[in-house]
């Protein structure tokens, strides 16, 4: 065969090779079953950038919701959780009926009927629940009950850096374990792969367990960013707070960090245990659903509040903790007062917003006003000015980095966790959120929000008319790009 005949070869293979690849990207994307402006999103990527898009396609495109569905994980999860589930339900239905009907009175029942419906959960009394305004209230309290630990400590975080912090906690952590404390951890594989293991290898050594969750690069884009302390399985702590000394003083980045977490007892913490122990069996095997874990007693408390714990993520069926925001600011008559870091929403969030601020209601939402990531503070922007026309307040915390997840309604809900308004968020990590049907410590967070509104900006529309067409094209860009997640 002559140079010739190979160059007339070669020029009829490669359009048929480019035909066979548009054909199959199209098959598998549209096969995706996912938003469309996503996947048209995505097709365009790839078929603009082919080699690039095609490696980045794989490793953060990919619908792995739909593919922990077709695997079979939830069944063989509820065939494991289902007793100890229906155990709970069953020893404290008293105390779930008095938990709907306080949903029913404050008007939030439809958020309940969701939980239930979507996930099986259902209010369970938190009993004296504290309010933790900083890391550093956060950390003391926590150092406390963690060197207290009489039998188990399960940990959860997206992020444990390696600090005195860090050192501090490890010294406790190994101390318990010597003394013959369960101790696990869980960190986010993704989250804590820049951070040296000599602190984590201390408590191994005293025989502790570590572990990390979504180690497939497959899903490197589906991290697991909840943040779940249980102690003895009767205590438990949840919110914004990674664990790193930046968390308390703001670090070498920021002059302050401001943040929110919550601690309490009570048959509520079943739900943050159930959540550690299910992405537990799911990495390490290991089957913690048992009483032992789950006890049926807990310390007495001087005040109970209804608590509905809800997730999201890859491993939740209807991820419920994204719906549960869009239902609950809709059954809102009063006002939604938002406290996220980023605000980068789905659709139906900023919809749900922009709704309730055009019907009259008294609607604020609080971000960073530092950011550390410019990528969704730009595309921030062109969620923001639509927010500011229909009426909603927005407020940049410019005191030092912001990076609470909570939100009120109608001072009557209090509802914390990890959940931040971005898609990365709302779409693709594991969350949670906890609602609190509670209108005193409502009353208390509104407060804090108040007192937030002192270190911050508040923007008007001005802030927006003096863009130029580059900034808006930027921020028009960088919201395009959030849609490749």
């Amino acid at each position: 065969m002559n140079a010739g005949t190979l160059l007339v070869s070669a020029a009829t293979l490669v359009p048929v090779a480019l035909i066979v690849y548009v054909v199959v990207v199209a098959v598998v994307l549209i096969n995706d079953q996912r938003d469309p402006t996503r996947t048209l999103t995505w097709l365009l990527f790839i078929y603009l950038l082919p080699g690039v898009g095609l490696v980045l396609y794989f490793f953060l495109g990919r619908n792995h919701r739909k593919r922990t569905m077709l695997s079979g994980w939830w069944e063989r999860l509820a065939g494991r959780a289902g007793p100890v589930h229906d155990r709970i339900r069953d020893r404290f239905a008293a105390e779930i009926g008095e938990g709907e009907d306080a949903a029913r009175e404050l008007g939030f029942a439809e958020v309940l009927e969701l939980a239930e419906t979507g996930e099986g959960s259902f209010p369970l009394p938190a009993y004296d629940v504290r309010i933790l305004a900083s890391g550093g209230e956060k950390f003391d309290q926590l150092k406390k009950d963690l060197a207290a630990a009489r039998d188990t400590i399960n940990l959860m975080y997206f992020i444990w850096e390696r600090d005195e912090l860090t050192q501090d906690l490890i010294d406790i952590l190994s101390e318990r374990a010597r003394a013959g404390v369960e101790v696990r951890m869980l960190n986010d594989y993704i989250g804590n792969i820049i951070y040296r293991k000599d602190q984590l290898k201390q408590l191994t050594a005293a025989g502790g367990k570590v572990s990390y969750d979504v180690r497939d690069l497959g899903q490197a884009n589906y991290r697991n960013h909840r943040k779940i302390v249980v102690i003895d399985g009767v205590l438990g702590y949840t919110g914004g707070c990674n664990v790193g000394q930046e968390y308390i003083d703001g670090g070498k980045r920021y002059p302050a960090w401001r943040d929110t977490h919550v601690v309490y007892g009570g048959p509520a913490v079943a739900a943050l245990q159930a959540m550690f122990a299910a992405r537990w069996l799911d990495v390490e095997k290991e089957d913690l659903f048992s009483e032992r874990f789950f006890p049926s007693e807990y310390p007495p408390a001087e005040r109970a509040t209804p608590a509905l714990t809800v997730s999201t993520g890859v491993d939740a069926v209807w991820e419920v903790a994204r719906r549960a925001h869009v239902v609950g600011i809709g059954e809102a008559s009063e006002r939604i007062w938002i406290q996220s870091p980023y605000y980068v929403p789905t659709a139906e969030v900023q919809a749900a917003i922009v709704n309730a601020a055009l019907a009259g209601l008294d609607v604020r939402l609080m971000m960073t006003g530092i950011p550390d990531k410019k990528s969704a503070w730009y595309a921030a922007n062109t969620y923001i000015e639509p927010l500011l026309r229909a009426g909603v307040r927005v407020y940049h915390y410019t005191a030092g980095f912001f990076h609470a997840k909570s939100m009120t309604l109608d001072g009557k809900v209090f509802v914390i966790g990890t959940l931040n308004l971005d898609i990365r968020s709302l779409e693709l990590h594991k969350e949670l959120m906890v609602w609190f049907l509670d209108p005193e410590l409502t009353r208390q967070h509104d407060e804090l929000f108040e007192a937030d509104i002192a270190g911050s900006r508040e923007l008007t529309l001005a802030d927006f008319a003096g863009q130029t067409r580059l900034q808006r094209f930027r921020d028009s860009a960088y919201r395009l790009a959030s849609n490749l997640l």
